[in-house]
């Protein structure tokens, strides 16, 4: 096995995997802002259209007639009074203020709130996955820069029957039998690495990748 090449290819490998943590960033981050984009034209287009109606009642002598009563009664009282516009859309907010109106105003900013709240829970954990990924990126790459380091000592990791991943020497040719950090291995005609168990079978050995 030609070690320079096998260097070369492992580094070569490593520079590729270094943008993986800031592509997995940028792809959440996107997302997200895809997310946040559309619901700000959503708010637009209804702001735009709850826009329209008020203009289009601020005309209606009802309501005109009901906004004069309003402000006689806000100065009698000396409290401050709504301006025009204000009192126009709580008019058709609330069916011109009649008693049912006001309660299924109060029912629907109780919705309202709900479903923020909800939205605020699913941009918490859409930053909480995108956290994940980017930690399972920074992990993943810091695995293979360790395979990488290994690589350049002329190791490669094997993993055990049991899950025991081991740092062997991937020089080692068919058909020879070493003895490495207290351990006995044998590679057999086709490359593949064995380790022998405390019973004295040959157990397989898995190249990670």
């Amino acid at each position: 096995m030609n070690l320079a090449a096998t260097a070369s290819s492992l580094l070569a490998a490593a520079l590729a995997l270094a943008v993986a943590p800031a592509a997995a960033q940028d792809m959440y981050g996107a997302m997200i802002q895809q997310q946040m984009n559309a619901m700000n034209a959503n708010i637009a287009r209804g702001q735009q259209m709850v826009g329209d109606i008020v203009r289009q009642r601020m005309a209606d002598p009802q309501v005109q007639a009901g906004y004069r009563q309003y402000l006689a009664q806000m100065r009698a009282s000396g409290r401050p009074a709504m301006d025009y516009p204000s009192y126009t859309y709580n008019w058709i907010y609330t069916a011109g203020f009649s008693a049912q109106g006001i309660a299924h105003a109060r029912a629907t900013e109780a919705g309202i709130a709900r479903a923020e709240q909800a939205k605020v829970r699913e941009l918490r954990d859409a930053q909480a996955q995108r956290g994940q990924a980017q930690q399972q990126q920074r992990e993943h790459y810091a695995a293979h820069q360790q395979e990488a380091g290994r690589g350049l000592l002329g190791q490669s990791t094997y993993v055990a029957p049991n899950g025991a991943a081991l740092a062997l020497p991937h020089t080692w040719q068919p058909n020879t039998r070493h003895s490495w950090q207290g351990q006995t291995y044998r590679v057999d005609a086709s490359g593949t690495y064995h380790v022998l168990g405390s019973d004295g079978w040959w157990y397989p050995m898995q190249a990670r990748r």
